[in-house]
């Protein structure tokens, strides 16, 4: 399947020595991929060469995105639209990203952002807590893989992943269910690769981190190339253990690089409103275990913590 491309240059580090990109006009592109084309970029011509390890799936690399391609893909979905099953979009920078509950995310060039669509037909009340930590056990696989082991990120409930208590990545899990069933799933992704973003320092804001922190091996602004092969094998590899009914196995991958179970949390609203400094927590307490529905236990609180948002308190 194809490499699209609108920046053949930015993209070369995918490729291998002998392959090259070619011209090819949209109307050219044959069906799928000339919808994701005209979809995400527009009808003028793509540069185009053969995804290689990137696996039978249609890929789209922009060097700069207009807009959050997470976000585009979803409403596509929404208002009955097709996408191809694996469809991966990437971009090296852009503009109006967003992370968790559409808190702005600085797209960094050097770093990795990435969507991914699947098409899917699984139970939904069996499948939707698989598929919501498939991205982070997924990532967090592909950077130990693409490092050699060297750099194993941890991850805080229930979407980031961290790095010596710094955040090196935030995910997004995005379904559609229909009848009860999962039906389609956009996967979001960002990785600070090569670079950590400056952010104004909070009170409940993790700071910034990169994985070429802990790894000089992805200090490069081609870093990325490094890591996306991994991370498409490691989405596809979640992706099949849900279709084969293992969503269980992906939980426990995830509570496996859980850094909360038995520290002391606190437990905040997730809309701080106009005054951050007068929000007062929801729960605080040791994480005892985490739920098979996500939810947390803590210590010294009766009822199972099912939403807000999570610091972790110094020891004491």
């Amino acid at each position: 399947m194809p490499l699209l491309t609108d920046a053949p240059a930015a993209a070369r580090p995918l490729l291998a020595a002998r392959e090259a990109f070619r011209t090819v006009a949209a109307a050219d592109l044959g069906p799928e991929a000339a919808g994701v084309w005209r979809a995400f970029v527009g009808d003028g011509p793509a540069f185009v060469t053969d995804g290689g390890s990137l696996g039978d799936r249609v890929v789209l690399l922009r060097d700069d995105a207009p807009r959050s391609q997470y976000a585009l893909m979803n409403e596509l979905l929404a208002a009955g639209g097709s996408l191809p099953d694996g469809l991966a979009c990437l971009a090296l920078t852009g503009s109006r990203f967003q992370g968790q509950r559409g808190r702005a995310w600085t797209a960094l060039r050097g770093n990795l952002h990435l969507s991914v669509h699947y098409a899917l037909d699984l139970d939904a009340a069996e499948h939707q807590v698989g598929l919501t930590v498939l991205p982070a056990v997924a990532t967090a696989r592909a950077i130990a893989a693409a490092s050699d082991g060297r750099v194993r990120p941890g991850a805080k409930w229930v979407n980031d992943l961290m790095l010596g208590g710094r955040k090196v990545a935030g995910v997004l899990t995005a379904s559609q269910v229909h009848g009860g069933r999962l039906r389609h799933a956009v996967l979001g992704i960002g990785v600070n690769v090569a670079r950590a973003p400056e952010l104004p320092p909070g009170p409940r804001v993790p700071r910034p981190g990169s994985l070429a922190d802990a790894d000089a091996a992805f200090a490069a602004d081609d870093a990325w190339a490094r890591l996306l092969p991994h991370l498409l094998v490691e989405l596809d590899r979640g992706r099949g253990l849900l279709a084969a009914g293992e969503a269980a196995a992906l939980l426990a991958e995830y509570r496996a690089r859980a850094t909360f179970l038995g520290r002391a949390v606190t437990i905040w609203p997730v809309d701080e409103g106009p005054d951050p400094a007068a929000v007062r927590p929801l729960a605080r307490g040791v994480v005892r275990a985490l739920r098979d529905d996500l939810s947390l236990e803590l210590e010294g609180v009766g009822a199972p913590v099912r939403h807000g948002r999570m610091t972790l308190d110094a020891p004491s």
